[in-house]
């Protein structure tokens, strides 16, 4: 790398310095040069993390999560750029953010502001008061940077007073495992509902509400939450034709018809009426899993989805890895705790799940392990961190899923 960035001048200045014949920096290097080198790696990070931004923004509205089979987009965050759900989270808020600063845009893209200050610039500026913004923060360090936003709502000027109300309150907790426990498993079935991401405070907000609402413990005696019964998640009522195998869910006034793989996946883990034409007496209902067994296959799989990654623990069923229709039976080895995206790019035969409950093996339609990448892209490694390749693609970029 400084192979490439050496000038003839850089070459000049560090002559009789100690460098070696390999043309590589090294300590005796002239520290003007190397203060100039870590400088221009600053700003070409800032053209990539820009270059990010914008394709961040295009691939979570391709929605190319789906087309490579994850669970969401934050985990092909972390398998595609390595990035915690908190961390890319954040990236993704900044991306959507600079669509409208244009400014701030170009200042991020020119290497003139480091991500960290833009990361706190759009908090607060708005289309109206960007220019203002970097004005004033202008030759400012991060912290420095964060202190100046502190206070301050969107939309606020760098001449308004700070109002200290808005200052974020930190509040500290110690759970017990338990607690900690029914706390992530809350907070995930919030995010399913809304269908995004949640913050801390909009979490928080949404369970205080609740709770006020008129939400309270179980009654019984120890104020623990009472567990919700054992039944299969999906409570639909769906009407499938015995001789065509074709299925309709009826719904306000109307039946929609499901697919051969909704039906099949819904049939997974369901509760059956039996037919409902026959005029003398209704069949008893039967359940596809037992009680008891679904109750086991859950505690085994520790209620999360066994997909490789995957820490979904809301809404999940159990699965048939060898399909009833295909032979398979309901005793536990041949059953496996998906989330519900999952199971459904399963029955869609988008990843294929084989092995029995305790060790399963998911791979995607062309065969590759689940989570490896696409032919021709290089995997990230634990020491890539957050380097990201040169190499740009385009807004017109197609989004292709994987060759078979």
């Amino acid at each position: 790398m400084f192979d490439e960035e050496r000038s003839g001048e850089e070459v000049g200045e560090g002559q009789g310095q100690g460098q070696g014949q390999g043309g590589g920096a090294h300590v005796g290097d002239d520290w003007r040069t190397i203060d100039r080198r870590i400088r221009r790696l600053a700003e070409r990070r800032s053209t990539l993390d820009a270059e990010e931004a914008r394709l961040l923004v295009v691939a979570k509205r391709m929605e190319i999560h789906k087309r490579l089979g994850y669970g969401s987009f934050d985990e092909y965050l972390e398998r595609a750029l390595g990035y915690r759900p908190t961390t890319g989270r954040d990236r993704v808020r900044v991306a959507e953010a600079l669509e409208e600063l244009p400014e701030t845009r170009l200042a991020l893209a020119e290497g003139t502001a480091s991500f960290s200050t833009v990361r706190e610039i759009t908090r607060v500026a708005t289309p109206d008061t960007e220019v203002e913004w970097l004005a004033h923060i202008d030759g400012l360090t991060v912290r420095e940077v964060e202190q100046a936003v502190r206070g301050r709502r969107r939309g606020d000027r760098p001449t308004d007073r700070p109002e200290p109300d808005l200052e974020p309150r930190i509040v500290r907790m110690e759970l017990p495992p338990q607690t900690y426990a029914l706390f992530l498993d809350a907070r995930r079935r919030l995010e399913r509902e809304v269908g995004r991401a949640m913050s801390d405070a909009e979490f928080m907000a949404v369970a205080c509400r609740a709770v006020l609402a008129g939400g309270r413990p179980g009654d019984d005696g120890r104020g623990q939450l009472v567990p919700a019964p054992n039944l299969p998640p999906h409570q639909v009522a769906i009407v499938v034709c015995d001789d065509c195998k074709r299925g309709w869910h009826d719904v306000r006034g109307r039946s929609v018809e499901l697919s051969p793989a909704a039906i099949e996946r819904a049939r997974c883990d369901a509760v059956e009426l039996g037919r409902v034409d026959d005029c003398e007496k209704p069949r008893r209902k039967t359940w596809t899993i037992s009680p008891r067994t679904r109750k086991a296959v859950l505690a085994r799989d520790r209620h999360r989805c066994t997909v490789p990654g995957c820490t979904s623990s809301a809404f999940v069923d159990v699965h048939h890895i060898r399909h009833r229709a295909h032979g398979g039976d309901d005793r536990m080895r041949n059953l496996t705790t998906l989330c519900e995206l999952h199971h459904t790019h399963h029955h869609e035969g988008m990843i294929k799940i084989e092995g029995e409950g305790g060790a399963i093996r998911v791979t995607h339609a062309d065969g590759r392990s689940y989570g490896a990448p696409p032919a021709g892209v290089r995997p990230m490694s634990a020491r890539d961190g957050d380097a990201r390749p040169d190499g740009a693609a385009h807004v017109g970029d197609s989004a292709r899923e994987p060759s078979g």
